[in-house]
């Protein structure tokens, strides 16, 4: 009898040995949602770019002209209030003309070109319309590049950013709440747009007795304007 009884508790241990049990993951609900936040902003300073060239098959008279027409710029740009520390040069670049005759295969050379570039940083955008009139009419012959831009662009970045999260989180919440859930943790996010580009670019090149007759006659109309600092963001909340 005792075998016997031995046997069906080992037959029972057996049996059990046998099983396993099975655990079923249940996913997690999420609300997906896209917030954005955008900043108004208008710019507080300007970079512009101007050019002094000159051209001559003397390399050495080429550059001597080019220097005292941008001293006359320098000069006269720092006489309307901007410091010397904000006229830098930007590039100084000496070339010879290349001339490649495609019939007898030789090169010959033309005459020299010297290009002085310097950077003006203005704080007073009242003054950039005056600035460019000012350097044209001393000397300079091209106005490579005009830039507006913000002082304290990190704020305006920082307040969009914030105002995106914090759209995305209404709209997250007005979901779970209205289908009866309640919103969880974040689960990811993803910043994929953001602008906040204030500039204007504008490229010219002229003679220079063009350049002084046109800048005589009409004063440059300069108007920054306001920009926008948007950011947009995508998020996934976890619904409870």
């Amino acid at each position: 009898m005792k075998k016997i009884r031995l046997a069906a508790a080992l037959a029972g241990v057996l049996l059990l040995t046998s099983c396993s049990i099975k655990t079923t993951n249940v996913e997690k609900r999420t609300v997906s949602v896209t917030g954005s936040g955008s900043v108004e902003v208008e710019a507080d300073n300007a970079t512009i770019i101007l050019s002094v060239i000159t051209r001559g098959k003397d390399v050495a008279l080429a550059a001597k002209e080019n220097a005292e027409k941008m001293s006359k710029v320098q000069e006269n740009i720092i006489s309307l209030g901007i410091t010397k520390e904000n006229v830098t040069t930007e590039r100084y670049n000496v070339e010879q003309e290349t001339i490649y005759n495609h019939n007898t295969g030789r090169t010959s050379y033309g005459d020299y070109t010297v290009t002085n570039k310097i950077k003006v940083f203005v704080k007073d955008l009242s003054l950039t319309g005056n600035i460019i009139d000012t350097a044209l009419k001393s000397g300079a012959n091209q106005l490579s590049s005009f830039q507006y831009g913000i002082s304290n662009k990190e704020s305006y970045v920082k307040q969009a950013r914030t105002l995106a999260v914090q759209n995305a989180h209404d709209a997250a919440n007005l979901i779970a709440t209205t289908s009866g859930a309640m919103l969880g943790k974040v689960q990811k996010i993803n910043e994929h747009t953001n602008s906040f580009a204030l500039y204007k670019v504008a490229s010219a090149r002229a003679s220079a007795n063009d350049a002084m007759e046109e800048a005589a006659s009409v004063p440059t109309p300069i108007s920054a304007g306001k920009t926008t600092i948007s950011f947009t963001v995508d998020v996934v909340y976890e619904l409870k």
